[in-house]
């Protein structure tokens, strides 16, 4: 055998790993599906607040539009009119694709006793991640917002 010959049978062998390589990646990112999610609907809080209350009536309703089971994330947040933000703990729900079931989450705000009177922007962020470890919220897939959703008045 010529060392031509060796070396044309280990280049293969190389180029034949690489394939292999190549296509596990390929058959693990077609296998991972898709994270896919929306807000189908909301309805933020109204009408006038206190300082000191827990605002209990924010809903938001998910809908997985991916085609894997996942756990999303939403973020409540509101503004006072000096463009203070006041966020809500952060809530989850886990869904099934494939359905038309929307799956209502429901964060709690609790409005501060040093919050500002007046009118609040309240918004809804749909995430595909949070690193509780952080309090950091990736992937952003949908929100909603409403300027003067609620009044704080006293």
């Amino acid at each position: 055998m010529t060392n031509r010959s060796l070396g044309d049978i280990e280049m293969k062998g190389i180029l034949a790993a690489i394939l292999l390589f190549l296509l596990c990646i390929s058959v693990d990112s077609v296998s991972a599906g898709s994270i896919s999610a929306q807000i189908d609907s909301h309805d933020f809080p109204s009408g006038d607040w206190h300082r000191g209350q827990d605002q209990a009536d924010a809903h938001v309703w998910i809908k997985n539009t991916g085609d894997t089971g996942h756990r999303f994330w939403v973020s409540y947040e509101v503004m006072d009119r000096r463009g203070r933000w006041y966020t809500a703990p952060p809530e989850s729900v886990y869904t099934e694709p494939g359905s038309d079931s929307t799956w209502d989450v429901a964060p709690r705000l609790h409005i501060p006793n040093d919050a500002e009177i007046g009118s609040y922007q309240a918004d809804f962020y749909l995430y595909g991640y949070y690193d509780s470890s952080t309090g950091e919220f990736s992937d952003l897939l949908d929100q909603v917002a409403q300027v003067g959703a609620f009044r704080v008045v006293g």
